[in-house]
């Protein structure tokens, strides 16, 4: 057996159907490195924000969930809910970094297999922004190290 053909085998045995863990080889694939420790983004948590469909036609809302990013207005960023897996769509990811520092990400998916999947926007979020991303997800009070960080939500990549 090839070497490629044995890698990929580990990897699909590593998923064990487990979309979460395609989702994390993705954005280690994609993110290459964090951009607060400047390493590799393994060990790192990420949950899925927002997604939103990409259609054909002119649309606006893929201008508005840009802009919610970009302007770090994460409630109205959460609004966008909509994905179709006939479709090419894209997916908004917060990544915690071990040290706890934030950031964002915007990837494309295809649904044409070979076109495979684009980082298109990232960026490391301030302490005080990443806290505002977190606030409606968190549990507890106190520290930020003893919040819970969008409970079950999370994949270790």
């Amino acid at each position: 057996m090839s070497s490629s053909t044995h890698s990929k085998s580990n990897q699909s045995s590593l998923d064990n159907g487990d979309p979460n863990r395609a989702v994390a080889r993705l954005l280690v694939k994609l993110l290459n490195t964090c951009g607060h420790c400047h390493s590799g983004v393994q060990g790192h948590e990420f949950a899925l924000i927002a997604t939103w469909i990409v259609t054909k036609e002119i649309d606006n809302a893929l201008v508005k969930f840009f802009e919610a990013t970009k302007e770090h207005q994460w409630p109205k960023l959460r609004e966008f809910q909509n994905w179709r897996g006939r479709s090419d769509n894209l997916e908004a990811y917060a990544i915690r970094c071990p040290g706890q520092n934030l950031s964002v990400a915007i990837i494309k998916t295809h649904f044409e297999l070979l076109q495979g999947a684009r980082l298109l926007y990232s960026e490391a979020l301030s302490t005080e922004e990443g806290d505002k991303l977190l606030s409606p997800f968190q549990v507890f009070g106190g520290s930020r190290s003893e919040r819970t960080w969008f409970s079950q939500q999370t994949t270790v990549l």
